[in-house]
């Protein structure tokens, strides 16, 4: 069975969304998957499972529909792909300097739509204090938030509008750790 990284989006987060790793973790086990890890309380594990990653993502966005009784979106990764998203990180040099606390990745659900780029600017522009930066990869956007994460303005609704696609961002060091925790097992 191939080996897939699950992300969910706005789990445990400011309050709403409670879905404990324990839970999460047997849900999976529940649909038959195997040799399943979770990490930390924002919605990642490793497991191995049969059938498509589509298949694999729509069949776990039920399960959690189901149990949570609202809809929570599902990017799937595999190893292979974690691996793509580590080497082309544009701010490898900053993860360097302060240890990776201040990189993210927003893991998407589709590629980002054409105008995506073009509302970032516009965000940087309109507030030009923050000193965030993006760069964006497909169904992935890295960032660079030299002052933290805690008052980015890359957020909400009118932003995921932008991108033309749901995300859910992990911090770099989540992003190691989620593919260290995958290796070996394509």
């Amino acid at each position: 069975m191939p080996a897939y990284i699950a992300l969910l989006r706005a789990v445990n987060v400011g309050g709403y969304g409670k879905l404990s790793m324990v839970e999460f973790r047997k849900l999976l086990e529940g649909l038959g998957f195997g040799n399943v890890q979770t990490y930390i309380q924002s919605g990642n594990a490793v497991f191995d499972a049969p059938g498509s990653a589509k298949k694999v993502g729509a069949t776990i966005a039920a399960a959690l529909e189901k149990l949570l009784g609202a809809r929570v979106d599902v990017m799937i990764r595999t190893h292979e792909e974690l691996g793509r998203v580590i080497a082309g990180n544009p701010f490898a040099k900053e993860v360097e300097e302060d240890g990776g606390a201040r990189v993210h990745v927003s893991f998407l659900t589709g590629p980002a739509a054409a105008g995506a780029e073009a509302a970032f600017r516009a965000i940087q522009e309109k507030y030009p204090q923050r000193r965030d930066r993006f760069h964006v990869a497909g169904e992935h956007i890295y960032f660079h938030f030299p002052d933290g994460a805690g008052e980015t303005k890359f957020t909400g609704k009118a932003l995921e509008k932008a991108i033309g696609a749901a995300g859910t961002g992990r911090n770099w060091n989540t992003v190691l750790k989620l593919w260290e925790m995958a290796k070996g097992r394509d």
